[in-house]
């Protein structure tokens, strides 16, 4: 006669534990590792778009002639419409400063570095910056004023809070010998 070995019957529980917890550990894994994947995805495509923004400002500002913003008569300074193509991830995207530096969430539009820096954050991920050479490229923003585009208040870096097709108009303008980025978004005004 044989004898049982019933040793081996108690094996098949823990055995499917052991592959269930394996399996789970794979998913979790495999879930991370998406997720870092889109996080860095998405900061390689706001990285790629600032990186053609600024080819086409340095273009813009070797060449180009801006607008004195002390004379209210004088000609429009040479302008470029630029169409950034950003993630929907997107946290924030700052031309000309820091707007969380503390880190908090609390966004502001103090320039900083001069305005020759853009920072930008995508969900998931931390602050990225891209340093512009101060002589180059200054950003700030505009806001429309009696038919005209100025400097909106004492110094503001333009923030971008969402993602998608982003239509900006940067224009070349000049305050006491000082050249500057103007950038005002497209938002209906028409031009």
């Amino acid at each position: 006669m044989r004898s049982f070995d019933c040793s081996a019957a108690e094996m098949v529980p823990i055995r499917l534990l052991v592959s269930i917890a394996i399996i789970a550990a794979i998913a979790v894994l495999l879930g991370v590792g998406i997720g870092m994947l889109r996080t860095n995805l998405a900061q390689h495509q706001v990285e790629q778009q600032c990186h053609d923004l600024i080819a086409a400002l340095n273009t813009m500002v070797q060449g180009g002639a801006p607008r004195d913003l002390g004379d209210q008569f004088a000609p429009a300074g040479t302008t470029r419409a630029l169409a950034l193509s950003l993630p929907d991830s997107l946290v924030y995207l700052s031309f000309g400063g820091d707007p969380d530096v503390e880190n908090t969430g609390a966004l502001h539009s103090r320039v900083t570095n001069e305005g020759s820096v853009i920072y930008y954050r995508v969900d998931g991920g931390s602050k990225q910056v891209i340093w512009l050479s101060e002589e180059r490229i200054r950003f700030r923003e505009g806001t429309f004023s009696n038919t005209t585009w100025t400097l909106k208040g004492d110094a503001a870096s333009y923030i971008i809070h969402r993602g998608g097709i982003i239509t900006l108009v940067c224009e070349l303008v000049e305050q006491d010998h000082v050249i500057y980025v103007l950038i005002h978004g497209n938002d209906g005004i028409k031009y």
